[in-house]
């Protein structure tokens, strides 16, 4: 599992350098920016139950999710980086920033985590739509 945090740690030092400290915020509006970190924290705990339910053995397919996220910000993304950062979270029970996840996560008991089998990602709020394509 350690060798899951060693990769996304590559991915995140790969990616241009906005992308490896704080959220890029810089020329959004105040309400593109407040939606922007609302939508990385949503991803953040969808993918940390996604990677809870891998911690846990059940089968859950991830796929999806991490292609929904790479179709709304592109291959090499911001969003990517962070989804994978709360999916290593989850698998390995680890915190992360507090940017990201301003109060730590309670681990979900592995009996719970059937339960969010349907679970969806965060819409993608309208603020947000035309400047997805330039993150």
């Amino acid at each position: 599992m350690r060798s899951t945090v060693a990769a996304i740690l590559c991915v995140l030092f790969a990616l241009p350098a906005r992308g490896q400290g704080a959220l890029s915020l810089e020329g959004m509006s105040e309400q593109q920016r407040a939606d922007y970190v609302k939508l990385m924290r949503g991803y953040v705990e969808t993918f940390r139950i996604l990677g809870r339910a891998k911690l846990c053995r059940h089968n859950f397919d991830a796929e999806p999710y991490w292609r929904e996220v790479a179709r709304r910000h592109g291959e090499k993304s911001e969003a990517l980086a962070v989804a994978a950062l709360g999916y290593a979270a989850g698998a390995e029970n680890i915190v992360i920033s507090r940017e990201l996840e301003p109060a730590p996560a309670a681990p979900m008991p592995c009996d719970v985590v059937p339960y969010m089998r349907e679970m969806r990602l965060p819409e993608l709020p309208a603020s947000l739509a035309p400047a997805v394509g330039a993150l």
